[in-house]
């Protein structure tokens, strides 16, 4: 028996599209594709009685609100391999491409017009309308895939991890050439930039203090406190106009810092001589707990937190491991994250016996 079975479907991982309407789940059979304003599945590759995909896929890159998704197969998958990028058309139900590696892909970020793909120690920048290579660049030991895009038809920016920890590196494909600079003193576990690549975020392994940075420059120009216990930070998400970051982590919290009412660090340098480290940096305005529950998780599952994503400049989704599709309201008068509605995403009724084993899949 194939080794996911033996603890039925479970999350592997959650993805949003770049325009914030649709929540890929990777799961151990398959994936499934939910529409977030009313959360309705609109496909679904994940059920035994239809096609599926055993041992389902270890990366998904949903493109836009079109029918490609870039694919990458699990170890526990039989036919799809974790060292191949598939091209997935979920319209004719068929795979319309491939892009195969010597080593494990750990991540794939895609655009209208280009696919980059994450290695271990190497991250490649592909042509996607004839799959040609542009650009490879050398990283430090990447194997959590961390790497960020911005989607703006106009401005292409990418962000990996240089070959120093802590230290990143943007390139602009759009003329600007590239720039490495020290964020971190430990090694970065995540990189965010935003749509328009104006902006960028990222937190070490620590998880305690997220920094914003500047695209162009790499100036550092907000520094934010998570909290002073280690975390796995999950996401990091900016709002539309840049208003709001906010933060999701292993520890089941959400956290919004108000970034617009922000000094920059860089300006408040005379007082912060003045004031011992650990009060510089600006601590969120909101924190929301939600249920710890992680049941639907599996030794093969890549996302250790909920991922978010926002609707509009104080709406936001976030998609937990607990299966629930939570729709949250940012309240900056009261200081507040306020849950609006929780719907499953997946809906976890079905009882499988099988020997002395028995547990509880979804629908």
């Amino acid at each position: 028996m194939n080794p996911t079975d033996d603890i039925g479907n479970r999350i592997l991982r959650l993805v949003f599209n770049q325009t914030n309407s649709n929540l890929v789940a990777g799961t151990s059979k398959g994936f499934r594709i939910v529409r977030l304003e009313d959360c309705k599945i609109t496909s679904r590759r994940d059920k035994e009685s239809e096609l599926h995909f055993p041992g389902g896929f270890t990366c998904l890159a949903p493109m836009f609100s079109t029918q490609l998704i870039c694919l990458v197969g699990s170890r526990e998958n039989p036919r799809y391999h974790p060292n191949v990028v598939y091209f997935w058309d979920e319209y004719q139900v068929d795979m319309k491409g491939e892009i195969r590696f010597r080593s494990e892909v750990k991540n794939v970020l895609i655009r209208r017009d280009k696919v980059v793909i994450i290695l271990q120690n190497m991250t490649y920048v592909y042509e996607l309308n004839n799959l040609k290579p542009v650009a490879s660049i050398s990283t430090i030991d990447n194997t959590n895939g961390v790497g960020s895009i911005s989607y703006d038809k106009d401005r292409f920016v990418l962000g990996t991890l240089d070959t120093k920890p802590g230290w990143i590196r943007i390139e602009n494909f759009s003329g600007g050439g590239f720039k490495t600079a020290s964020i971190h003193e430990n090694p970065i576990a995540i990189l965010s930039i935003d749509f328009s690549g104006t902006y960028g975020a990222t937190a070490s392994e620590q998880g305690t203090i997220i920094r914003v940075f500047d695209c162009i420059t790499l100036d550092i120009l907000h520094e934010l406190r998570r909290g002073s216990s280690a975390a796995k930070i999950s996401a990091l998400v900016f709002s539309p106009d840049h208003s709001f970051l906010i933060s999701s982590s292993n520890r089941a919290t959400i956290h919004a810092w108000n970034i617009k009412n922000f000094q920059s660090v860089s300006v408040s340098g005379a007082i912060s001589k003045l004031l011992p480290t650990y009060f510089q940096y600006q601590r969120s305005f909101a924190k929301l707990n939600l249920p710890p529950e992680v049941a639907w998780t599996c030794p093969t599952t890549i996302d250790e937190g909920p991922k978010a994503c926002f609707a509009n400049e104080t709406d936001f989704f976030v998609a937990h491991l607990d299966g629930n599709l939570y729709k949250c309201q940012i309240n900056e008068t009261q200081n507040t994250i306020t849950v609006l509605d929780t719907k499953p995403f997946l809906n976890f009724n079905e009882t499988i016996v099988e020997g002395e084993r028995q547990w509880t899949s979804f629908e």
